[in-house]
């Protein structure tokens, strides 16, 4: 009985390390990816123009409506 206790303890004391040491090296491949994509993406050359917010798209209207025309109420 007391083998089988101590079997079961070292047993789990090695997953415990093997677990460990994958979760860490996991971690530190993920963090370097991070890393790595962050310095792709601030890369930027001299010059370029980069816009990052889609232009608005404006009144949509249907065709069959007639002529629209925008108005301001003017208050005397």
């Amino acid at each position: 009985m007391f083998k089988f206790i101590l079997i079961l303890v070292l047993i789990f004391f090695i997953i415990k390390f093997l677990a460990q040491f994958f979760l860490k090296s996991f971690l530190k491949k993920m963090q370097n990816n991070a890393g790595n994509q962050q310095s792709q993406y601030n890369q930027k050359k001299e010059g370029d123009v980069t816009i990052n917010t889609k232009p608005d798209q404006g009144k949509k209207i249907d065709k069959n409506e007639g002529d629209y025309v925008d108005y301001e109420e003017v208050k005397e």
